[in-house]
């Protein structure tokens, strides 16, 4: 969830888990600040689906920790997956300038 701050360009992000609500200043896109957070949210919720037992502050943390890197092993495969695609565009850009007799302006 996002509000505005009638004082900057800011928006206010809300953040709810575990029962606590916290509020983060940031300047993204109010749509792209609250598909964000729902995401994190999502992604801890799931983290937390096979865990028993009381929600203590060490399961919190343990339900975070593995938030986080469910989330930064997609953006690391993201990352691989971008970087192949970019180098399949270079290597196909080289080889049209190639037929198309290289580059003379």
């Amino acid at each position: 969830m996002t509000k505005a701050n009638p004082q900057s360009l800011e928006e206010i992000l809300t953040v709810d888990l575990f029962g606590e609500t916290y509020n983060f200043k940031t300047d993204a896109d109010t749509s792209q600040a609250s598909a964000i957070v729902g995401s994190i949210v999502n992604e801890v919720a799931r983290a937390g689906e096979g865990m028993k037992g009381p929600l203590t502050e060490n399961r919190k943390f343990i339900q975070l920790l593995v938030a986080t890197l469910n989330i930064a092993k997609e953006l690391a495969e993201v990352k691989k997956n971008h970087a192949e695609l970019q180098e399949k565009l270079t290597q196909k850009s080289a080889t049209l300038i190639e037929k198309l007799g290289g580059c003379q302006p």
